[in-house]
């Protein structure tokens, strides 16, 4: 099961949570005004809708394993666009939190919801689930493995964002926010290597092949 792909899923896919994001400003403003138990509820339901998107990524998988050809050609728009996130965060600008926050929203259910939709409605989630999934995970890999997977980084997540919630509890925490555009430029500069190094072995198969 501890496989190579699965350190390299965990490694990429833990460096993807290190990166702020939508989901990640949505816990924190949520920290910052109702504490981070409450918090707990918004990161609850982003995991919900990541785990939807991974489940979705998988079952794309599974349907295009037994496309070959066609399997390769998403692998490799899969890693272009890894590529292209990795030049998002590499040359995007340094992050700021915005702290408005609803004055209503003081409901777990809230929070929850917000959660969700947070997740479910960015669509470079989508995206990148199935680039990740395709470029790492081989069609032969057996079910049992792949869903420990899915429960694996379903559970990475929640406990990273639930780690989040918990370091900026308070506004003396926002102080971490200086080091997240350097943190941002080694993710990107990360995920455009992985993509050089997999387009470049797809090359390589192919002219052998």
């Amino acid at each position: 099961m501890f496989e190579p792909q699965f350190f390299t899923l965990t490694s990429l896919y833990f460096l993807a949570l290190l990166s702020p994001g939508q989901d990640f400003f949505l816990i924190v403003k949520h920290a910052l005004a109702h504490g981070y138990r409450k918090a707990w509820w918004s990161c609850l339901g982003i995991a919900s809708g990541n785990a939807f998107y991974i489940a979705l990524a998988y079952i794309g998988h599974e349907f295009l394993s037994t496309y070959p050809t066609l399997l390769r050609f998403v692998e490799t728009g899969g890693a272009i666009f890894l590529g292209y996130l990795g030049c998002l965060l590499l040359f995007a600008p340094a992050p700021a939190l915005d702290r408005k926050t609803r004055p209503n929203v003081t409901i777990a259910f809230k929070l929850f919801v917000q959660g969700v939709l947070s997740a479910l409605l960015n669509p470079k989630n989508i995206l990148f689930y199935f680039s990740l999934l395709f470029t790492i995970i081989k069609p032969e890999t057996s079910l049992h493995v792949k869903i420990f997977y899915a429960v694996w980084m379903t559970a990475m997540l929640l406990a990273w964002d639930m780690s989040v919630a918990v370091l900026f509890a308070h506004a003396k925490q926002s102080r971490f926010f200086a080091y997240l555009h350097t943190l941002q430029k080694i993710i990107g500069a990360v995920l455009i290597a992985f993509s050089v190094w997999h387009l470049y072995r797809d090359f390589v198969a192919f002219t052998i092949g």
